[in-house]
């Protein structure tokens, strides 16, 4: 089975054999520690360190100054790394920053830091390599790796979409799996409130009108006949009273598994550890109510997924008294002064018809609250 966070880790992998095997160029470069091979050492050290930073934290970063910050080092230590080498060594380690601004920027940021970042080089290009008599050779190799460069970001910028594409794809399956849930407890109550019916309509009924007769046979026969007569009737009587008790336990049992439609929503969640507090069976009679809390839990996560940028969710589900109550917190950035979306303004009324209470904490994350009555 694949990882779900195959595509982050392959490129960490690459990165850093790309980054293993430079060190070769350490080997061939050194004869003593002077200052150029100490700046290139450190530069180099530097760069694996900086380059195992990011990716471990792609996806997580609560501000995009620290991504920004990150990239704009990666490319000063290429820039250092070419002009202390005196050579075009610096661009292999550019193929690296490459590959990773697709899945640190949108794609305008992206492409513009690209040709800054292949910009600089370019006008490196024109002074490196002084050993070099021709050099038209320097701007050959130049644009090979310009070419080298375009192409890992295209690739990287599939790879990240395909993400992107495979994690919507998760959330939806999980979304069906929860709907799927309720739907067949609603299904199975639905099927047992017409069976109900039916056995109150048809045999109800045909067993009173029994009963009544067997009761105004008996005071209408004398004898042997009698008690037969009265013991039929003693017989129907209690056959009702059996349909009637199976009809009421019919009506009675139609509760909705919410915590198990819960629990499938926050199976697979992909970039984040899930802590649940939901009991193992979370039994509610009213539909409308189960629907609107899986509605609500459905947004809120959804949110966190997208907007958050949190590395963890809590999902809590209690039953109090005379309340229901979903509590949702993650760690990521909060509200801030942003304001409500649709989907949030649309999840506060769907509280509000059921006369619910909704209440948001935005502090190291977000913390939503909501309170249902039930009676």
């Amino acid at each position: 089975m694949v990882y779900r966070y195959s595509h982050i880790k392959l490129i960490r992998l690459a990165g850093l054999i790309i980054w293993l095997s430079l060190s070769i160029l350490l080997f061939i470069e050194y004869e003593s520690f002077t200052p150029n091979f100490s700046a290139y050492l450190i530069s180099h050290i530097l760069f694996g360190l900086m380059f195992w930073f990011v990716t471990n934290n792609i996806g997580q970063m609560s501000f995009k100054l620290k991504a920004w910050l990150s990239i704009v080092i990666l490319a000063i230590l290429v820039l250092v790394i070419n002009h202390v080498t005196d050579s075009a060594a610096g661009i292999f380690y550019a193929l690296i920053i490459s590959v990773l601004l697709a899945w640190l920027f949108p794609i305008q940021q992206s492409l513009l830091l690209l040709f800054v970042c292949n910009l600089l080089i370019g006008l490196q290009f024109s002074y490196i390599g002084s050993d070099i008599d021709n050099r038209a050779q320097n701007f050959v190799l130049f644009f090979i790796y310009l070419g080298f460069s375009v192409f890992s970001f295209i690739i990287s910028l599939v790879a990240f979409k395909q993400q992107n594409a495979k994690e919507e794809l998760r959330m939806l399956n999980t979304e069906l799996k929860a709907t799927q849930v309720l739907l067949a407890d609603s299904s199975r109550i639905n099927e047992r409130l017409r069976i109900s019916r039916e056995l109150h309509d048809l045999i109800g009924h045909h067993l009173t009108a029994l009963t009544l007769n067997l009761e105004a046979a008996s005071h209408m026969t004398d004898g042997k006949p009698q008690s037969y007569v009265k013991k039929a009737h003693s017989i129907a009587r209690l056959l009702l009273s059996d349909v009637r008790e199976v009809v009421g336990s019919f009506r009675q049992s139609g509760t909705l598994d919410l915590g198990l439609a819960i629990r499938e929503l926050l199976s697979g969640l992909p970039r984040l550890k899930v802590t649940q507090e939901i009991p193992d069976e979370f039994l509610v009679e009213d539909p409308k109510l189960a629907q609107t809390i899986l509605r609500c839990a459905q947004e809120l996560i959804t949110n966190t997924m997208k907007h958050a940028q949190a590395s963890h969710l809590k999902v809590k589900l209690e039953r109090n008294k005379n309340t229901v109550v979903l509590m949702i917190q993650d760690n990521g950035v909060g509200l801030g002064q942003s304001q409500m979306g649709n989907g949030m303004t649309g999840m506060s009324e769907r509280v509000k018809l059921l006369n619910g209470e909704c209440d948001y904490v935005s502090q190291n994350g977000l913390k939503c609250t909501l309170t249902f009555p039930v009676g």
